[in-house]
């Protein structure tokens, strides 16, 4: 066996492993119910942004006055 075979034979092992662990817990996550992105949002229909023509006119948080 030449030197280093040993060396690519492992790492070559090594990432499989890793890349067959990182699949496993990706899809352990995503096959549980209720994982998707629209089971996080918030149930009472506020999504975080101010539609136009809604709440108060202009910053709420004004920056520094010019003096």
């Amino acid at each position: 066996m030449p030197p280093g075979l040993g060396a690519i034979i492992f790492l070559t092992i090594a990432i499989v492993i890793v890349f067959s662990v990182g699949f496993f817990l990706v899809h352990r996550v995503m096959t549980k119910p209720g994982m998707h992105i629209g089971s996080r949002l918030p149930k009472d229909g506020h999504d975080g942004e101010q539609r136009p023509g809604a709440g108060s006119k202009g910053p709420q948080h004004p920056g520094p006055k010019d003096h």
